[in-house]
């Protein structure tokens, strides 16, 4: 079995989920991803932050996956914030896809975290 492009840490900080994604998140690792991302947010948490600060590529069904965790957190009356870096490659691509349409993207970890804390 081939060694993963995408690497994924699941971190609780109070009452939100962290998800550092890092590598590259493609059509091969998106569906998987976004499920381990799914079954690590509690109904009791208030929030998740997605983690793309290390993330080097993503793609139309990385993309795709992230507007479905909006979806499925939404409908659990939670929050989905993205931290990426400004300018940085993804960033331009959620830029691109208008995702702040769907959910907040902040530059950094801890903006996306007290976003999600003061909501």
């Amino acid at each position: 079995m081939a060694d993963r492009l995408v690497g994924l840490e699941i971190e609780e900080r109070g009452e939100v989920v962290i998800a550092h994604v890092t590598g590259e998140l493609d059509i091969a690792e998106a569906a998987v991803t976004g499920e381990r991302v799914t079954g690590a947010v509690p109904s009791e948490a208030r929030g998740l932050v997605m983690d793309f600060t290390r993330l080097e590529f993503i793609d139309s069904s990385g993309i795709a996956m992230l507007f479905q965790l909006v979806r499925q957190v939404s409908a659990r009356r939670q929050e989905l914030h993205v931290a990426a870096v400004p300018g940085g490659p993804v960033a331009r691509v959620l830029e691109i896809v208008e995702f702040e349409s769907a959910a907040p993207v902040h530059a950094d970890v801890d903006a996306a975290v007290a976003a999600v804390d003061s909501a």
